[in-house]
């Protein structure tokens, strides 16, 4: 199962099952895994799928998210970045994400 260490300092503020949809051969893909939000970092631990749907950013590194349909979240990085989290309890995710200060935009 995934799990993550957390740093000196850090806290967990919520922990999700959910899924990293990225793009495979130009089709959608849902990335089963875990999604941690700590008072530090969000981070995308995948138990199924492809490897490459992992990921992991300090909280300076993230701009803000939003909601779409069936509570989709985007996470939305200064780089320009993003990530497209969908799950059952993304109002939990979506919670934690503001409790640690991450903005949410409307969309």
């Amino acid at each position: 199962m995934a799990k993550i260490e957390l740093k000196n300092n850090e806290q967990l503020l919520g922990e999700q099952q959910a899924s990293n949809v990225k793009k495979f051969m130009f089709l959608p893909q849902a990335n089963p895994g875990k999604l941690y939000v700590t008072n530090q970092r969000v981070i995308f631990k995948a138990t199924q799928g492809r490897l490459s749907s992992e990921f992991e950013h300090n909280l300076d590194e993230i701009d803000s998210f939003s909601v779409g349909v069936a509570s989709a979240i985007t996470l939305l990085l200064k780089n320009g970045e993003s990530y497209k989290i969908t799950g059952m309890f993304n109002k939990k995710l979506i919670s934690s994400l503001q409790e640690a200060g991450i903005t949410k935009k409307e969309k």
